[in-house]
């Protein structure tokens, strides 16, 4: 193979890559009304390898790359060996005003973290990611408790949720494969 046609071959593959990657079974999504409060069950098989997955759901800077509506997302505190940081998270969901939070996430270095609320526009949010190798795979476990400040309607809470949670996995499938592909130039 000539060198032309390999680097043809190789750009095809390269922007291919992240929309392979994002063909994927749908994930698993339950939420449960809790008084006044949501829970959040997410469980999902991403077709990339679990140091990228790991490497996209800890990257503050390309957050806004999987999560719906957010529009930024910056360290405030963190700890000098990696094991915990603070963040601010800012998104702006459709029809509903700016939600600000600044959350503590605990980290267990490649296998998942859990975060709460520290203050912001939620009465709760709180919750883990779990990150765990499968093959070429890996399995991913998302669960939280929410609660929003603002009243409105479960249907509407629990529609908005539901809907954003798909597109979130496969956005965090793409740019684990984006991670990966550039991993391996």
């Amino acid at each position: 193979m000539s060198f032309t046609y390999r680097t043809i071959l190789i750009s095809l593959l390269s922007a291919l890559l992240p929309q392979m990657v994002a063909a994927q079974s749908p994930p698993t999504i339950d939420v449960q009304q809790n008084g006044d409060s949501y829970l959040i069950r997410v469980e999902a098989t991403l077709p990339a390898p679990a140091r990228q997955v790991w490497a996209a759901l800890t990257n503050c800077a390309r957050a806004r790359e999987f999560v719906p509506h957010l529009e930024s997302c910056r360290i405030i505190e963190k700890d000098p060996a990696g094991r915990w940081d603070v963040r601010e998270n800012v998104a702006n969901p459709p029809l509903l005003p700016r939600i600000r939070t600044v959350v503590r996430n605990e980290y267990t270095p490649t296998s998942g973290f859990t975060y709460r609320l520290v203050s912001g526009d939620m009465k709760v949010s709180e919750g883990s990611w779990s990150v765990k190798a499968a093959g070429n795979s890996t399995n991913v476990i998302y669960a939280a408790r929410v609660q929003p400040s603002i009243a409105a309607p479960s249907f509407l809470v629990i529609g908005a949720i539901k809907s954003d949670l798909p597109s979130m996995f496969e956005n965090l499938a793409i740019l684990s494969g984006k991670l990966a592909s550039q991993t391996e130039r």
